[in-house]
């Protein structure tokens, strides 16, 4: 498939991806350096939350794209089971603080602000 093929948000995700890489050579770097190991494990974390906002992007796009295309062609059952499958392995696409439009809880102006304990 050649770019131009890609949706929007696929490139948005393509992108998020390349920065994602980027940013774990630099891990590799700072181990590679004895780097301090709480350092190193802040930049774990940051990379882990790119990757997860990542996956958020091709939920929507896949939402937008593939799941609605086998809705509308009387495929619904088996790309509900499909997505759902796939979904129990992203405890940030269904944990209590999932937000799906890409961003964070904090991005999203329709959710409730504070931990899940506290709503």
């Amino acid at each position: 498939m050649v770019a131009e093929e890609l949706t929007a948000k696929k490139r948005a995700a393509l992108n998020r991806l390349k920065t994602a890489r980027g940013h774990l050579d630099g891990i590799i770097r700072m181990l590679e350096t004895d780097a301090y190991c709480v350092d190193v494990m802040k930049q774990i974390c940051a990379v882990q939350s790119a990757l997860e906002r990542t996956n958020r992007v091709m939920l929507h796009n896949h939402l937008e794209t593939c799941f609605s295309q086998a809705v509308l062609g009387g495929r619904g059952a088996a790309a509900i089971e499909e997505l759902v499958t796939a979904l129990k392995f992203s405890a940030a696409l269904t944990g209590p603080d999932a937000c799906l439009n890409g961003g964070t809880v904090a991005d999203d102006p329709q959710r409730p602000q504070g931990t899940a304990a506290q709503r």
